[in-house]
């Protein structure tokens, strides 16, 4: 799982705009690791099977359906999932929320906020979602100490927007700009 990890990771970080159907898959993906266990998936084959189909459908659905599968996915699901990734770094919310303490509320928060600004701040959400979501995968990938993960997620972040930035100046220099895409 850490080589798909720093593999999804490096390329959220650098390409997640210009790779949006990419990252619906991973988020779908991360969605499907997560929830494989609520399904009656524990562990092992089954898990990674069903957390394989939910990516595969996720970027075939964002093929099929862009805006909304970027503002859906990415925006809801990726919103949801980076709020409740950072609350259990901050250890404000454990991962593995125990009994009593529900989740779900924080991450329609984070989604609801997540897919409003993909609306309204479509590339910058974007590139912001994904430097953060690639940043997360890739710092979890490590066993290091925390200080060295928070490094390495912070420098990643940086990097991955950095990045993401010049190519959309790059592209919004010799693009059309009486035509919105996606």
């Amino acid at each position: 799982m850490i080589v798909f990890d720093l593999i999804f990771g490096f390329l959220m970080v650098f390409a997640g705009r210009n790779l949006f159907w990419l990252c619906v898959g991973v988020v779908g993906f991360l969605l499907g690791v997560q929830s494989a266990a609520a399904l009656g998936f524990s562990s092992g084959g089954m898990a990674l099977l069903a957390a394989f189909a939910l990516g595969i459908l996720g970027a075939l659905l964002s093929i099929s359906f862009e805006w909304f599968a970027v503002v859906f996915g990415i925006g809801f699901l990726g919103g949801g999932y980076l709020l409740i990734s950072m609350l259990s770094l901050m250890n404000i919310l454990p991962l593995a929320a125990p009994q009593g303490m529900n989740a779900w509320p924080f991450f329609v928060i984070g989604g609801i906020v997540g897919m409003c600004l993909m609306v309204i701040i479509f590339d910058w959400t974007l590139i912001m979602i994904s430097s953060l979501l690639g940043a997360t995968l890739i710092a979890n990938a490590f066993n290091g100490t925390e200080g060295l993960r928070e490094l390495l997620f912070i420098s990643s972040m940086v990097t991955g927007i950095l990045v993401q930035y010049l190519t959309l100046k790059d592209t919004a220099a010799h693009e059309d700009h009486s035509v919105r895409r996606i």
